[in-house]
């Protein structure tokens, strides 16, 4: 007979998402996550297998949180110009807030462990391409507003901006200060005039 779960699996992911966020991929041990989270190790492994397969869902849990918080006034949907100007003011004020100013999970995968599968490098990949394309919805309403001019090819600015955003994510990570991250923020934001 099986034993009964006595832990919640959510609490864990997260605890998982803390320390792969906070040490990175490598770095990061199975044995962290038992230590912080208090769960025996047979409960995170029966529960999320290896570390690699760990650390896939904790990849995607956070995705998904960042999708629903961060992207979230993007996919209003009149979301125009002025969404898009918040959307990175917000940015700027939440990353550069963090006191360990450890920038965003699915960046420094990007950098630090995008080649450990197929499967990690298609979660960041996929997370950006949904930036993206909220970026092209908001700037193409704003044409349609006339916030922007029409002649703008809105597939091409909403790659920058989705890089951009990226950028910041990489200099939070970096201790690059408030000021000139949004500075870099200000300079992209020129683009849409």
């Amino acid at each position: 007979m099986a034993r009964p779960r006595e832990f919640d699996p959510e609490q864990a992911l997260q605890v998982a998402i803390d320390v792969f966020w906070e040490k990175g991929y490598f770095d990061a041990s199975v044995d962290e996550v038992v230590r912080r989270s208090g769960v025996a190790k047979y409960g995170i492994y029966g529960t999320f297998g290896t570390k690699d397969e760990l650390f896939e869902k904790a990849l995607e849990q956070y995705a998904r949180n960042g999708k629903q918080v961060m992207l979230a006034m993007l996919k209003q949907e009149n979301a125009g110009l002025p969404e898009l100007k918040q959307f990175f003011s917000e940015v700027v004020k939440k990353v550069t807030s963090q006191p360990d100013r450890r920038g965003c999970l699915l960046c420094n995968t990007a950098i630090e462990a995008a080649s450990i599968s197929p499967e990690i490098q298609a979660i960041v990949n996929d997370f950006f391409a949904e930036t993206t394309k909220a970026f092209r919805r908001c700037l193409k309403n704003a044409v349609a507003e006339k916030q922007l001019a029409p002649a703008m090819d809105s597939m091409e600015i909403a790659a920058y901006l989705t890089n951009t955003f990226r950028t910041v994510l990489m200099l939070t990570r970096s201790g690059e200060t408030k000021r000139a991250i949004q500075q870099h923020v200000n300079v992209a934001l020129r683009a849409l005039k």
